[in-house]
């Protein structure tokens, strides 16, 4: 894993949270970011690392809920538990990354 490339990830994600804040018409912009962050990290580690198994497990690819009825899928994406959910996965994702680094900072490599 290149640590330089894993610190920059996680203050590009850590950025992304703070500019988001919490208001909910910015899912449509978590939710691609959360694919775009899961990729950059994934390039990170190798198919035979473990932590890409570890990785995949912990952060599957979302799926998008199907729309209720009646509504329009701007107003679906405008939905306060679409951002909780995308903001919970790129926190997640954030933590992980720091648990590399300081990992890498120790000698570890698993």
């Amino acid at each position: 894993m290149d640590r330089d490339v894993a610190i920059r990830v996680r203050a590009a994600i850590e950025a992304t949270l703070r500019e988001q804040g919490s208001y909910p018409t910015f899912s449509e912009g978590l939710i691609e970011a959360e694919t775009r962050f899961r990729n950059a990290i994934q390039e990170l580690l190798t198919d035979d690392d473990p932590r890409s198994a570890e990785f995949r497990a912990l952060f599957p690819v979302s799926t998008p809920r199907a729309r209720p009825a009646g509504l329009s899928s701007r107003e679906r994406l405008d939905g306060a538990s679409v951002t909780k959910n995308a903001r919970m996965h790129l926190a997640g994702m954030s933590g992980w990354l720091q648990g590399l680094i300081d990992a890498s900072d120790t000698g570890r490599t698993n």
